[in-house]
C-alpha cells in the first residue's frame, strides 16, 4: 500500500491562497489526525460502565426486573456514549498547514485560509509537552503558535509529523528575522557612515561612537587602545588593552545593541590596521 500523499487531500483553497500571496513552491504539509485520546475515553468509559453494573447486581436488594432495567440504561447509555466520543474527533473540522518556499499557509475547517509570508509573520513560538503518568513519559505534543496580521493559529499533535512541520516554520521564520535585521543593519550602518564621516557622533545609550573613538562616562578611548567589543552573556563588555577591568554595560541600557557592536567593532578593526 502506497504512503498517504497529504498534498492529494489538501483543501483545493490551501494552495490557491498561496498562489495569491506568490509564496512559491510547496515544501510541506500537515492535518491534524484524530487525538488517540478519544478512544482512551471510550475504553475507560466501557470500563466504568462493567464496574456500575457489577456494583448494581452485588449490591442491590430489588428485584431482578431492577436490576435487568438498570443494566439496559446504564449498558446502553456508556454503549452509545463510547460510540459517540471517537465519532465525534473523527468529523471535527480538520486543520490544514502548509509550508512554500515564500510562506505559509493554515486552514482549519470551511474557514478561509491565512495566508502570510515569513517576513509578515510578528511572532512564532515553539512548545513541547511531556505526558507524564506514574514517572514514566507516555508522548510528547509539539505545537507551534504564530501570529500574523491576517491572523493566527497553532499546529499541534503528538506525531513526528507535528514536529517537523513546527521546526519548519521557526526555522524559516527565524531565517527571514535574521535577513532582515542585517538588511536594516547594513542600511543603517551606510546612513552612520555618512555622519560619522561629516565629524558627527552617534549615541548609543551610556556609548557614544565618533571616529576619534569610543566616549563613556566622559571619557574618550581611542579605537586602537580597544581590543575588544563584544557581548558577553546579557553585558557589552570593552576591553582596553592595559586595563584589568573592561567597561561593562547591560545590553537592555544599549539601545540597537546589535548595531553598536557592529559598528564599534567595524571602527576599531579600522583603527587598528592604520597602526
Amino acid at each position: 500500500m502506497a504512503a498517504r500523499n497529504l498534498w492529494d487531500e489538501i483543501p483545493a483553497t490551501v494552495p490557491g491562497a498561496a498562489a495569491q500571496r506568490q509564496l512559491g513552491v510547496a515544501r510541506s504539509a500537515f492535518r491534524t489526525q484524530t487525538s488517540s485520546v478519544a478512544w482512551w475515553g471510550s475504553f475507560m468509559l466501557l470500563l466504568v460502565t462493567a464496574f456500575c453494573v457489577m456494583m448494581v447486581f452485588n449490591i442491590s436488594a430489588e428485584s431482578e426486573w431492577t436490576n435487568a432495567i438498570l443494566f439496559i440504561i446504564l449498558g446502553g447509555g456508556s454503549f452509545l456514549g463510547a460510540i459517540a466520543v471517537p465519532l465525534a474527533a473523527q468529523f471535527r473540522p480538520v486543520a490544514w498547514c502548509a509550508v512554500f518556499d515564500k510562506g505559509v499557509v493554515y486552514q482549519y475547517g470551511a474557514q478561509q485560509p491565512i495566508a502570510g509570508s515569513w517576513d509578515e509573520i510578528t511572532g512564532c513560538q515553539r512548545h513541547a509537552t511531556d505526558l507524564v503518568r506514574n514517572g514514566v513519559k507516555i508522548s510528547t505534543t509539539y505545537s507551534v503558535y504564530v501570529q500574523m496580521p491576517a491572523g493566527n493559529f497553532m499546529v499541534s499533535g503528538d506525531t513526528p509529523a507535528a514536529e517537523e512541520i513546527g521546526s519548519l516554520i521557526a526555522n524559516r521564520w527565524v531565517a527571514a528575522q535574521n535577513r532582515i535585521a542585517e538588511e536594516d543593519a547594513t542600511a543603517r550602518l551606510a546612513e552612520i557612515a555618512e555622519l560619522l564621516e561629516t565629524g558627527a557622533r552617534v549615541a548609543f545609550g551610556p556609548f557614544t561612537v565618533g571616529l576619534a573613538g569610543l566616549e563613556h562616562g566622559g571619557t574618550v578611548l581611542d579605537w586602537k587602545r580597544i581590543s575588544e567589543v563584544e557581548l558577553m552573556g546579557s553585558t557589552i563588555c570593552v576591553v582596553i588593552t592595559g586595563e584589568r577591568k573592561p567597561v561593562r554595560e547591560p545590553i537592555s541600557g544599549v539601545p540597537d545593541s546589535m548595531l553598536f557592536l557592529t559598528l564599534s567593532d567595524a571602527l576599531r578593526r579600522t583603527a587598528q590596521q592604520t597602526m
